[in-house]
């Protein structure tokens, strides 16, 4: 039985050598990819808890006289 040669997404012979095995240089790229995603998602629920608790969900919008003065004026 011939082994059969895999193909990368652009045609190029894939070297067998297996690829489960990782360095230590691999693991620490890996841990720190997870930390910055950990950093990322926190900093997330840390604005959108400030946003929920220090901004009202439908602010006042308050409409003066045509009547008042200083409105009228400053218009």
């Amino acid at each position: 039985m011939m082994p059969t040669e895999k193909f990368d997404a652009y045609g190029e012979v894939l070297p067998d050598v297996v690829r489960g095995g990782r360095e230590t240089a691999g693991t620490a790229s890996v841990v720190l990819a997870r930390v910055g995603q950990a950093v990322f998602w926190l900093l997330v629920a840390i604005i959108v808890s400030a946003r929920i608790l220090y901004y009202p969900a439908s602010p006042t919008f308050e409409v003066g006289s045509a009547s008042d003065v200083e409105q009228v004026i400053a218009r």
